[in-house]
This record gives C-alpha cells, structure tokens and sequence, in this order.
C-alpha cells in the first residue's frame, strides 16, 4: 500500500502540468516513486518496532501520506530539470529528499501510539544464551576438550 497520491505529489509541482501516460515522468513512474518512498517510511517504521503499513484510520496517516508525496515530487522535479538552472545541480530536488530523510527519522524515532501506529508483539520466545567455561585443571593447566588424560 502507498502512501501518497499522484494528485498530491504533482500539487508539489504545479509547473509540471497534468502527468499522464505520454507525459515525462508518466503517471506509472510518479506511483512508482510514490511505492519507494513508501517503502522507506515503512522499513523505518518496522525498524522502529511499529506494525506497518499504517492504517488510513491512524492519526499518524496523513503526514506519511505527505512524506510521501514530498519523495514523489523530489523525483517530479529531478525527471523534469526542473531545479536546475545550468543542468548541473539539483537544488530544490537535493534539499526535498534531506527534507523526506530528517522527517522520516523524526517520525520514527517519535511515540505513534497515541496516533494509532500499532506496536508489533513478539510471537517467539528469546533465545536463551548459551554459555561455556574452559575447563581447568586444579594444577593450571587445560584439560583437552575430549575428556582424554594429557600423560605421556
């Protein structure tokens, strides 16, 4: 499930017009981006402990949504050069996708209960820690592993 939407990424852009099958980028790239940057919001989220993908319900939902848009409209301008007034740098583009990483950390790293972001619950039982001793013998010296006698 996406976050995001072809209207409120290209609502980002204006001057990139209607995006269609034959515009550049088409509509297929623009949810393809939508669905990357979806899937970034939700590996930091499960990363974080949370159940994801989010529920439309959640209060959380529509600042993903807008996260995910914000990467979508990143690549919008990068497709177009639309950021770049010499076709060597990519502003605007470059300053977005830092704005979608330090918003995509702030949201992980903050409480999501209380917007209704599911906490996920362990189903298996920890692993218990095996520990192991040398075993020594009484006059300093290590006893073989096997249990034989060190006599000559």
């Amino acid at each position: 499930m996406a976050y995001g939407s072809i209207s409120g990424a290209s609502a980002l852009v204006p001057a990139a017009n209607e995006l269609g099958a034959t515009s550049t980028p088409t509509s297929a790239q623009l949810v393809s981006w939508l669905a990357q940057g979806s899937a970034k919001i939700d590996r930091a989220l499960s990363s974080a402990g949370y159940s994801v993908p989010v529920s439309v319900a959640a209060g959380a939902y529509p600042e993903l949504e807008a996260l995910a848009n914000l990467y979508a409209a990143a690549y919008i301008l990068i497709a177009r050069g639309m950021d770049s007034s010499n076709g060597e740098a990519e502003n605007r583009s470059n300053v977005w996708l830092e704005r979608f990483d330090v918003d995509l950390q702030a949201i992980a790293a903050s409480n999501l209960i209380g917007l209704g972001v599911t906490v996920v619950t362990s189903t298996t039982a920890p692993r218990s820690r095996v520990r192991t001793l040398q075993l020594r013998r009484i006059d300093g010296y290590s006893a073989l592993a096997t249990g034989e006698d060190w006599t000559e």
